[in-house]
C-alpha cells in the first residue's frame, strides 16, 4: 500500500516533511491584491465563444460546481483593478477543478490552464490556482472568458467541476524562484543512490529552510544556488521534447479531444513564447486539421511556430493508429495522408517526416518497418514496451526488422513513460533500466499526457535546473529528429525481428466487437469504391479524402481496439456505418459505368483471387467463375450434387462431418478417409473473465487458462439441404443469451462456414469457439497486413507463454507433415494458438470504462478447412473470398483490370493514382517467399514505374517480370 500511495501522490507521500516546507513556501509566492466576479453558463454539449452572445450567465460562488464529468460551461470573470496595484508583477489568478481554455472578451485565445491530476505529480507553485498569461492588466479593469470542463480524476469518471474562485495576485519572484529550487533539490535528494551527495543536499536544504523561517529568501537562495551550480559528472544527454499525448478519444469522446487539442495546443504555444530554447513536439494531423477549421488564429500560430524550428511535427500517421487490427491498405493511408497534409499546410520536407511518432499503441504489426520504409519514415518511437506484464523487453535502442526485411531504427525512452515529469526520479530511473546506456543518449518525453496539457510550469522550472547538474545525467532541449539524426549514427549494436509483442492488452482484440465488424466493412467497401474507380477511370482523391480521414480516425488506439468510454463506442459505430453507406452509393455510380452487356445476372470479383464459387440470388442457385477485378455472368446451376443433412451427420464431396452432444464436430473426414477433427471442431465455450484493475476492457487475466469453462449445449438442432449447401442449425440457450449458429458445407469446397448470431447479455465472461484439430504444428501462422507472421505453439520460455492471446487478420493455420489446419473469420481478431488448440474469441462482456461493452446482438461468421502441408495459398484465396462477397449486378462483365501470373503474388489494391494521372496497382507476396510474377492489366497506360508508398517513382517497371523478395509490397504507377 504504501508503494501505491507513493506512486499516486508522489512527493507528497515519499518526503511529507520536505512537501509540508513546500506548501509555506507557496504561501509567500502570491500575494492577493483583489478579487473578481464570475459567472457561469453550463450546457451538456459545448458551446463557442461566437455563440454567447445573448445567453444567460448567472453568478457563481467560489466553491461551486460548474458540472459533472463531461459537462460543458463558460466562465464570465471580471473585476476593478485596485488603485495604487502594482503592475509588474500582477496576475490573474484561476482557481478550477479541471482544465480550460482562456479568451479575452474580443474572443481572441490567450492561454489554457489545467488543475487536472496525473499520479506522481509535483505540486504547483499555484496550488489549487493557476496564472494566466497574457491577460492585460494595464487598465482600471481585467474581464476574460474561459471555455471549461472537468473530464474525470485520473482515469475515473467521478467528481465535478468546481470554480474555487479567481483574484488578482502580486507574485514574489524570489520566493516563486525559490520553490523551484527547493523542488527540484528535494526530489534529487529523495532519489540519488550517491549517500555524500544525499547528505549534502539535505544540508543545503535545511539551511535555507531556517532561513525561510527567518523570512530570509535571498538568503535561502543563495544557499541552494551553490549545489544548483555544481556541474554534472555525467556523460550521458537527454535529449528533452516536450509533449502532450492526446487521446483522439477515450475517457472522453471526439467532441472533448476538439477542445483538448485546443488548449494542448494553446499552452504549448505560449510557453514557446515565453521560454527561449523550449521545444514542444505534437503529432496527430487530424488535430492540427480541427484546429485549422476552428481557430485558424491558433493554427496561424502553429504555423509560425514550426517554421521557427520550435514546434516539432513528429509523426506522419493521421493519428496515432492501433497497428494490430487495420488493414495494410489503412497503414498507407496514415501515412500517405497524415503526410501530405504536413507537407501542404506546414511545407515539411521528407527529411523533416522520417519519424514515426506511436509512443502508446498496443503492440507493432511485423509488417511496419517496411511500410514505413516505403512511406519515407527511417525512425521509430514507442514506449509501450514498457508495459510488458511477464517479460521486460531485451532493447530500448534497436534496428527492428519486419517481416520482409525492412528495417527502422527504433528508440524507446527508458524512462518508459511518454508523460515524464522530467524530475531527477525520472531522469535516474531511465539510466537504470537502459540496456543501451554506454550509448550516452536518450530522449525524454516530458509534460502531462492522455488527455493532453503538455508541459507545464513545474515541467519548464524543474528541467532548466537540470541542464548541468551535479547526480544527474546532462539535458538538453532539443527535436526528436534532431536526437534522432545524433542516434543513427552511434553503433546501434541490438537487432529485432518481426512483431514488437506487448504482453498486456490482448483483451482489445476482441472488445467491442461490432467496431471491429463495422470497420472490416468500411475497408473493404473503401477497396471495392477505389478500384471500381480505377477500373472506370474516376479520380477519387478528392471526393473521398475526408471518408478517408473519418476512417482512419477511427483506427486511434482507443477506438478499433474497444477500449473506450460507452459514447466513443456507439458513435464509432454510427460513423463506421456512415461510411460505408456513402461509400456504397459512390461505387453504385461507377458500377453504372462499368461495360455492361444485356440484363443477365453478372458477379463483380474485386479481389485479387480467382473465384469459382456457388451463390444464392434470391430463391435461386448460380455458380459464379470470375477472374480477379473482373465481372462475369452468373451461370445457372444445372445440377444439384449429393450433399449429407441427416441425424449428426453433415458433408459433401469432400469433407463427412459428425457432431457430439455438445454441438461440436467429433469428426471431420476428408474424402480419402483421413480425420481433422483431432479432439474435436468448433466446441463453444464459456469463460469467466474477471474484472482487470485498472484496464477492465482491455486486459484478459491468464488466469482463466486455468479454470475450466462451461462447455455450451445446444438446446435444439436441426440438419437440413439447401441447394447445393448442407446445414446444420444449433441453438444454445444460456444465462441471459442466445446463439444460434448454421454449420455449412457446400458443394465442392472444403471450407465449413459457421454462420453465428448471438444475442450477448453476460457481464464478466468470454466466449471462444475451440479447435483441437488432428494436424498441429509447433508454430502458428496468423495473417497480417501484407503477409503472415509464425509464432510458436508452444510454451517453453516465459515469453512463448506471455504470448497467450495473439492477433489474426482474416485467417490463422497450423500444420505438421501431414496436413494443415486453417481457422477463418470475417470481423475477428483475438486468438489462441498453444499445445494443440486454436481458439477464436468471439465476445466478451468488460464493465470498464464502457458497461455496456458488447451487450446486444452480434452477427459474425468463422470457418475451417484442411489443406494439404504447405499450400497456403488456398488459405489464403479462402481468407478474401470470406471477407469480400461477390457483387451482383444486371449486365455487368468485363474481363480483369489486373491478374498476376503467380498465386503467391496477391493484387491487394487497385486505385485512382492520387495526383488524378492514371492507376495504380499495389501488389504483395503472401507466402514468404522470394519470387518472381508477371502482371497482366488492361488498364489503360502508356509508362509504368514501380513507386514507394506515397506514389513517388522509384523505378521504370517490366509488367512481364516482377520480381519480389519475401512479403515484398511492391507498388505500380500506371500512367497513361
Amino acid at each position: 500500500m504504501r508503494g501505491f500511495a507513493n506512486w499516486l501522490f508522489g512527493i507528497a507521500a515519499q518526503q511529507p516533511k520536505e512537501y509540508r516546507r513546500l506548501r509555506r513556501i507557496r504561501k509567500l509566492i502570491y500575494r492577493t491584491v483583489g478579487e473578481l466576479h464570475a459567472e457561469v453558463l453550463r450546457s451538456p454539449e459545448p458551446i463557442t465563444f461566437d455563440e454567447l452572445p445573448g445567453r444567460a450567465f448567472r453568478p457563481i460562488r467560489r466553491g461551486a460546481s460548474y458540472g459533472k464529468v463531461l459537462d460543458c460551461a463558460w466562465l464570465h470573470v471580471s473585476g476593478e483593478i485596485p488603485p495604487g496595484t502594482p503592475r509588474d508583477n500582477l496576475v490573474v489568478m484561476l482557481g478550477i477543478r479541471g482544465e480550460g481554455l482562456v479568451h479575452a472578451a474580443d474572443g481572441t485565445i490567450l492561454d489554457a490552464v489545467t488543475t487536472a491530476f496525473q499520479q506522481g505529480d509535483l505540486p504547483h507553485s499555484g496550488g489549487a490556482y493557476r496564472p494566466i498569461r497574457r491577460i492585460d492588466t494595464s487598465g482600471d479593469r481585467v474581464e476574460f472568458f474561459a471555455d471549461v470542463a472537468h473530464n474525470g480524476y485520473i482515469i475515473y469518471a467521478v467528481g465535478k467541476g468546481r470554480f474555487r474562485g479567481a483574484h488578482l495576485a502580486v507574485r514574489d519572484d524570489e520566493a516563486f524562484a525559490l520553490y523551484y529550487d527547493y523542488l527540484t533539490l528535494t526530489v534529487l535528494a529523495g532519489v540519488t543512490e550517491d549517500a555524500e551527495l544525499a547528505t549534502e543536499l539535505r544540508i543545503d536544504l535545511d539551511t535555507a529552510w531556517a532561513h525561510v523561517e527567518e523570512g530570509d529568501l535571498a538568503n535561502a537562495r543563495l544557499v541552494l544556488a551553490a549545489p544548483l551550480a555544481k556541474p554534472s559528472t555525467s556523460e550521458f544527454l537527454y535529449s528533452a521534447v516536450g509533449h502532450g499525448h492526446l487521446d483522439m478519444a477515450w475517457l472522453w469522446p471526439l467532441r472533448e479531444t476538439r477542445r483538448k487539442a485546443a488548449r494542448t495546443y494553446t499552452r504549448a504555444l505560449a510557453s514557446i513564447e515565453d521560454r527561449p530554447g523550449y521545444i514542444y513536439g505534437t503529432s496527430q494531423p487530424q488535430q492540427m486539421q480541427w484546429m485549422k477549421e476552428r481557430h485558424p488564429d491558433l493554427f496561424a500560430r502553429m504555423k509560425h511556430a514550426v517554421a521557427a524550428g520550435r514546434l516539432e511535427l513528429q509523426g506522419s500517421f493521421w493519428v496515432e493508429t492501433d497497428t494490430n487490427m487495420p488493414g495494410g491498405e489503412s497503414l498507407v493511408r496514415q501515412a500517405l495522408i497524415g503526410r501530405r497534409f504536413l507537407q501542404e499546410e506546414f511545407a515539411l520536407t521528407d527529411d523533416d517526416l522520417r519519424l514515426c511518432w506511436l509512443p502508446d499503441t498496443f503492440g507493432y504489426t511485423g509488417a511496419l518497418p517496411q511500410i514505413l520504409k516505403k512511406s519515407g519514415m527511417d525512425w521509430f518511437q514507442t514506449i509501450k514496451l514498457a508495459w510488458n506484464k511477464l517479460n521486460d523487453h531485451p532493447f530500448r535502442t534497436f534496428t527492428w526488422e519486419g517481416i520482409d526485411g525492412s528495417t527502422v531504427l527504433v528508440h524507446m525512452p527508458p524512462e518508459g513513460d511518454y508523460n515524464s515529469r522530467g524530475a531527477a526520479d525520472g531522469l535516474l530511473a531511465g539510466l537504470k533500466k537502459y540496456p543501451e546506456k554506454d550509448l550516452g543518449a536518450a530522449l525524454l518525453v516530458y509534460g502531462s499526457g492522455d488527455g493532453g496539457g503538455g508541459p507545464g510550469e513545474i515541467h519548464h522550472e524543474v528541467t532548466s535546473r537540470e541542464a548541468n547538474l551535479r547526480g544527474l545525467p546532462r539535458v538538453m532541449y532539443s527535436r526528436a529528429a534532431d536526437f534522432f539524426r545524433r542516434l543513427e549514427l552511434l553503433d546501434i549494436r541490438h537487432r529485432f525481428r518481426g512483431e514488437l509483442y506487448l504482453e498486456a492488452h490482448q483483451g482489445t482484440y476482441t472488445t467491442n466487437g461490432a467496431i471491429k465488424r463495422l470497420n472490416r466493412i468500411a475497408e473493404r467497401t473503401m477497396h471495392q469504391t477505389e478500384a471500381l474507380a480505377a477500373a472506370v477511370g474516376q479520380p477519387t482523391r478528392v471526393r473521398l479524402e475526408q471518408l478517408w480521414r473519418d476512417l482512419l480516425l477511427h483506427h486511434f488506439h482507443d477506438i478499433l481496439p474497444g477500449s473506450s468510454i460507452a459514447r466513443v463506442s456507439r458513435e464509432a459505430r454510427e460513423t463506421l456505418s456512415r461510411i460505408a453507406g456513402e461509400l456504397d452509393v459512390i461505387s453504385e455510380e461507377f458500377v453504372a459505368l462499368l461495360p455492361h452487356a444485356g440484363e443477365q445476372l453478372g458477379t463483380l470479383n474485386l479481389t485479387g483471387v480467382p473465384r469459382d464459387e456457388l451463390l444464392r440470388v434470391g430463391d435461386t442457385w448460380y455458380r459464379a467463375r470470375v477472374e480477379p477485378y473482373a465481372a462475369a455472368p452468373l451461370e445457372p446451376l444445372a445440377e444439384v450434387p449429393t450433399l449429407i443433412a441427416e441425424g449428426d451427420l453433415l458433408g459433401n464431396d469432400i469433407l463427412t462431418l459428425r457432431f457430439g452432444p455438445t454441438g461440436e464436430i467429433v469428426s471431420c473426414l476428408d474424402a480419402v478417409g483421413n480425420e481433422h477433427a483431432g479432439a474435436g471442431l468448433n466446441r463453444l465455450v464459456l469463460h469467466r473473465d474477471p474484472y482487470q484493475w485498472p484496464f477492465d476492457a482491455w486486459e484478459i487475466g491468464q488466469g482463466y487458462l486455468k479454470r475450466s469453462p462451461r462447455v455450451l449445449r445446444p438446446s435444439q438442432v436441426e440438419t437440413f439441404v439447401d441447394g447445393p449447401t448442407a446445414m446444420r442449425r444449433q441453438v444454445y440457450r444460456f444465462r441471459r443469451s442466445r446463439i444460434e449458429q448454421r454449420i455449412v458445407v457446400e458443394a465442392g469446397s472444403p471450407l465449413v462456414r459457421i454462420e453465428t448470431h448471438v444475442d450477448w447479455h453476460e457481464t464478466h465472461r468470454m466466449l471462444r469457439a475451440d479447435f483441437r484439430p488432428t494436424h498441429y504444428g509447433e508454430t502458428s501462422k496468423s495473417e497480417i497486413q501484407f503477409g503472415h507472421i509464425e509464432r510458436p505453439t508452444t510454451e517453453k520460455t516465459d515469453v512463448e507463454t506471455a504470448q497467450f492471446e495473439i492477433c489474426a487478420h482474416k485467417w490463422i493455420a497450423t500444420e505438421d507433415a501431414d496436413g494443415g489446419f486453417a481457422l477463418l473469420n470475417d470481423s475477428k481478431y483475438g486468438h489462441r494458438a498453444k499445445s494443440g488448440l486454436l481458439s477464436l474469441n468471439l465476445l466478451r462482456s468488460p464493465t470498464f470504462p464502457d458497461k455496456t461493452a458488447d451487450r446486444g446482438s452480434h452477427e459474425f461468421s468463422y470457418a475451417f478447412r484442411p489443406f494439404a502441408t504447405g499450400d497456403l495459398t488456398a488459405v489464403i484465396r479462402d481468407g478474401y473470398r470470406m471477407n469480400n462477397p461477390l457483387l451482383v449486378r444486371s449486365g455487368v462483365s468485363f474481363d480483369s483490370i489486373a491478374t498476376a501470373s503467380n498465386p503467391a503474388v496477391i493484387i491487394e489494391t487497385i486505385k485512382p493514382a492520387e495526383d488524378g494521372e492514371g492507376a495504380v496497382i499495389r501488389m504483395y507476396e503472401s507466402l514468404g517467399a522470394a519470387t518472381t510474377t508477371s502482371l497482366r492489366t488492361t488498364l489503360p497506360h502508356s509508362q509504368v514505374t514501380e513507386t514507394d508508398l506515397l506514389e513517388r517513382s522509384t523505378a521504370d517497371a517490366d509488367l512481364n517480370e516482377l520480381r519480389f523478395g519475401p512479403f515484398e509490397i511492391k507498388t505500380l504507377l500506371l500512367k497513361p
